[in-house]
This record gives C-alpha cells, sequence and structure tokens, in this order.
C-alpha cells in the first residue's frame, strides 16, 4: 500500500548520535523538520536544540512516542561489539518495529549490504534483525529497508575504520594492486538521502533497495595518489597466490607476536573482491540520483585527511 501524503512534520530516530544517525538528524532539521532522538544517555550532540526532542532510553526498553510521529529511521546498530549486536541489532530491531505497528508509523530501516551473505557476527546480527523487519512488513508494518556498502565519509571513527587505513596505506606507497578488486562504498550523504526520498516517496511499502557507487581499487589507488602534492610513485602489483602465501605467514607472525596483522584473510578477499553490487533498483523507483562522483568523494575525503 502506498504511503499517504505526508502531512506530519515530526520524525523519530534511533541511534542518533551515531554516524549516520547524527547526519540523518541535520538533513531532517534542515527540511524544517521537528525530530525526537533516542539515545541512551544525556548527550552534548544535539543539546540546545529547539527542533529536537531527546527521549532517554535504550533501544529494547518499551518507548513511548509522541502522538504525531509519522515516520521512524532506525539508525542503531552495534558494529564492534559482539556482545551486544544481539540486544541491538536484533532484539533493538524488533522492538522498534512493535513501536511501528502500534504507533502505525512508517519505518525506515538501516540495514547493511552485508546480510547479502554474510560472513561475520555483524552481518548475521543484522541480518537477523532485517528478518525481523520482513515479517513485520508481512503483517501490515509500513517500511521500507535500505542497504547501503561501505560508508564512508569526513567525521567518521577514525578507530579502526578500513577505508581510512586504505587511503593511508595507499598514499604512503605501502598499498599492492592484487587483481582486479572492486570497492563497493558509498558516501554518508547519499545514505542519508537515500532513506529521506524513500520516507517521502509514494511507492508501495516493503521494498528493498541497496545504494552503492562501486569503484576498483586500482582507479582509487589513482585518485589517492593524485592528491597534491602528487605521489608519482608507480603502484606494484602481487599476484593472487603471492598473497595469499603472505597472508598465511603473516597470520602466523602477527598470531605469535599479538600484533595487528596488516593482511588478515578478510582483508585480502575484499581485496580481490570481483562483485560490485547495484543500486539500479533504488534508481528506477525514486529516481534516486547521486550528487556527485565516487571520485569526488574520496578526493574530499583526502583532502580532509592529508591536506
Amino acid at each position: 500500500m502506498p504511503i499517504n501524503n505526508q502531512i506530519k512534520k515530526k520524525k523519530f530516530v534511533t541511534g542518533a548520535t551515531g554516524y549516520v544517525g547524527q547526519h540523518l538528524v541535520n538533513a531532517l532539521l534542515e527540511k524544517g523538520h521537528q525530530v525526537c532522538i533516542l539515545t541512551r544517555k544525556e548527550s552534548a550532540v544535539f543539546s540546545n536544540n529547539k527542533n529536537i526532542n531527546i527521549i532517554i532510553g535504550d533501544i529494547t526498553d518499551p518507548i513511548s512516542l509522541p502522538p504525531d510521529i509519522d515516520t521512524i529511521y532506525h539508525c542503531a546498530g552495534v558494529i564492534w561489539e559482539t556482545e551486544q549486536m544481539e540486544k541491538v541489532n536484533v532484539l533493538g530491531t524488533k522492538n522498534i518495529v512493535e513501536i511501528a505497528l502500534r504507533n502505525n508509523c512508517q519505518l525506515i530501516h538501516l540495514s547493511s549490504a552485508g546480510v547479502i551473505n554474510p560472513h561475520n557476527a555483524y552481518e548475521w546480527s543484522k541480518y537477523r534483525g532485517e528478518k525481523i523487519v520482513l515479517d513485520g512488513i508481512k503483517i501490515g508494518l509500513k517500511a521500507h529497508i535500505l542497504r547501503p556498502t561501505t560508508i564512508f565519509g569526513p567525521g567518521k571513527n577514525k578507530e579502526g575504520n578500513s577505508f581510512l587505513e586504505l587511503l593511508r596505506s595507499m598514499r604512503s606507497g605501502a598499498y599492492k594492486n592484487i587483481g582486479q578488486g572492486i570497492y563497493n562504498i558509498v558516501y554518508i550523504d547519499e545514505v542519508v538521502k537515500a532513506m529521506v526520498q524513500l520516507s517521502e516517496a509514494n511507492i508501495p511499502y516493503g521494498g528493498i533497495y541497496l545504494v552503492n557507487t562501486p569503484i576498483s581499487f586500482r582507479d582509487m589507488d589513482i585518485v589517492v595518489k593524485n592528491i597534491p602534492p602528487v605521489i608519482a610513485k608507480k603502484t606494484g602489483t602481487i599476484p593472487y597466490p603471492v598473497a595469499w602465501f603472505a597472508a598465511l605467514v603473516l597470520t602466523f607472525i602477527y598470531f605469535i607476536t599479538r600484533q595487528k596483522n596488516p593482511l588478515t584473510f578478510s582483508r585480502l578477499k575484499a581485496l580481490a573482491n570481483t562483485t560490485a553490487y547495484s543500486q539500479n533498483k533504488i534508481i528506477e523507483t525514486i529516481n534516486f540520483k547521486n550528487a556527485l562522483p565516487v571520485e569526488e568523494y574520496i578526493r574530499k575525503v583526502c583532502l580532509n585527511l592529508f591536506m
């Protein structure tokens, strides 16, 4: 069933103090919406803003929504703390689905492209959370699901950020090409724009949409090295069998020394990936358009990082 015309203006955002959540709240405020946010504790991020109503609570707790909320954007999620993934990504999503059903709100659920072929604890938890949303849709939940690939952009937490680590290795000359790998990435502003446009679109509920702007690692390396001052050194290439053996040796060495391995098997698999996910569905359904090519977004992040 298509959504009704957007009359109400108040929006509810979970995970509002996270990376996507903060950008989403700012985008909603710029569009003139009143925004309610759920946070576990007081935060200075959105303090002293008259257009923000802060609800203190846990994602799994009963939550009383203001009566004039028409849309819930579910951005809350745990990426690193494995012991919290079940609680937040699965049980928290179940709670939000039940709240959306009770309050007859539309739900924009931020999932992950990793659910397509889950490999780790995070991707499996997002897969289970997404299944809860899909089960809700079967009984009348008014929802859309958005699957972004690896999200990048300025201001993202630098700790454990594989995207920034890759930029630095390309810039330093440590990076080596392995095959014809493709990096599935999407800029933060495009993710937020997709969530907002899905909530405003007059389309049937139940859609699963992916946002992605893939680029080959070789092309990305060229972009990064051409940021002033230009790095003229040519990037070397390592045959995959050699890289695989190097990963094996390094895994053993760094296991013994208990240091961080620069070439794990999971990283090798990512560098050799040749699958590019398509965002044609969201383009065709709501006429979604990227504001800039992915190369320009990479340049923006590099200029912020290296200049």
